[in-house]
């Protein structure tokens, strides 16, 4: 496997930080060394907003793998985006979608998420995420592989559960500790068979449809 098909290799955020290159890129010499003079990044505030979320919760998520846990993060996709952050531990494996919202009231229901009134479709989205990384992990690994949806708020000011979904919605600074706490699901055995999987980047590009098996 090459570096760039490792996803291991992956930073958080990797996927934004692309984005916010690319688009960096576009600016004349100038104004991209005034950028780079003032410590400031050059882009749309809210993908910006979003790499910066993107980095804090993968910065905690970091730390669980001195736990034996594993972490991927910006996992593409065909689409064209990505999962956030893949991570993996004797509970299961965990798709985890980050969103910043500064100073926001975030609250949750049981099929929306409102931030300060405004409706998103967080909740099946995250579902939609986790239930098709399920398939295809079960299906590269030859067992069952189960996958929890998990929303990480960032920067909100309250977070307030209206009714308790099938997602978990959680603080994005709780997150280190909340996960290890879930009852075990897979022995170190499959732990480390779907982490030799998952950081192979053609598994998640052809969505199953398999060419070899990764070893």
């Amino acid at each position: 496997m090459s570096d760039e098909d490792d996803l291991a290799r992956n930073l958080p955020g990797a996927g934004l930080e692309r984005l916010v290159r690319e688009g960096e890129a576009r600016y004349k010499p100038l104004v991209r060394l005034a950028a780079r003079i003032s410590r400031q990044r050059l882009g749309d505030t809210s993908t910006l907003r979003g790499l910066e979320g993107e980095q804090i919760v993968g910065a905690r998520l970091e730390s669980l793998k001195a736990a034996g846990w594993n972490v991927l993060h910006g996992v593409p996709l065909p689409s064209g985006s990505d999962i956030d952050h893949v991570v993996i531990g004797p509970p299961g494996v965990f798709t985890v979608n980050s969103k910043h919202h500064p100073g926001a009231t975030v609250w949750v229901g049981d099929e929306v998420v409102k931030v300060n009134r405004n409706g998103f479709p967080y909740l099946q989205n995250s579902e939609f995420e986790a239930t098709r990384t399920a398939a295809l992990l079960t299906e590269w690994c030859g067992f069952d592989v189960p996958v929890h949806p998990v929303i990480a708020i960032v920067g909100a000011q309250k977070i307030i559960l209206g009714v308790t979904p099938e997602v978990t919605v959680i603080d994005g600074r709780q997150i280190a500790t909340a996960l290890p706490c879930r009852p075990t699901e897979l022995s170190p055995a499959r732990v480390d068979r779907i982490f030799t999987v998952a950081r192979h980047r053609h598994v998640w590009t052809h969505l199953g449809k398999r060419r070899s098996k990764p070893r």
